[in-house]
């Protein structure tokens, strides 16, 4: 299943979708290994303990509004720093089923990087740290909100 990242309407659902922009961001277990991986590293484990916007948005569903957006814009450019200091193998996709999927292998990783800031990218193969970021500055900028889309 892909995850698409959507700018749209403060008023907008799945069901009720004019988007704005779209970038289609990869599996949903690959966006579950990053978020994972964040969560690991940079939250001794407690999902949502420091990036509770960006981490938890995804599996509850919800949309992000513009004020969000602002504050997700802060755990960015954490994020950002942090997963910089560490190498590739450090990654941690948690209890993902990597036996029942390909998904690593269709993943957007950037092999050649060492850091992990830099190994995760989006299926347009852009950074997905910066396109996160690139998103939620224009939500914020605009008075729009974000929304994930499963296909």
């Amino acid at each position: 299943m892909g995850v698409i990242l959507v700018i749209c309407d403060i008023d907008c659902d799945p069901e009720n979708l004019e988007p704005y922009k779209t970038v289609e961001l990869g599996s949903y277990e690959y966006l579950n290994c990053y978020f994972s991986t964040i969560s690991t590293l940079l939250e001794d484990g407690k999902l949502g303990s420091r990036f509770p916007i960006l981490l938890e948005s995804l599996d509850a569903k919800t949309k992000i509004e513009p004020e969000a957006a602002e504050e997700l814009l802060f755990e960015l450019a954490a994020i950002t720093e942090e997963l910089k200091k560490y190498p590739p193998s450090s990654i941690d996709c948690g209890n993902i089923d990597t036996e029942e999927s390909n998904w690593m292998l269709e993943a957007p990783f950037d092999t050649s990087v060492d850091n992990l800031y830099d190994y995760f990218l989006n299926m347009e193969e852009n950074n997905l740290t910066q396109t996160f970021y690139e998103f939620a500055a224009e939500a914020a900028e605009e008075n729009m909100s974000l929304l994930y889309i499963f296909e």
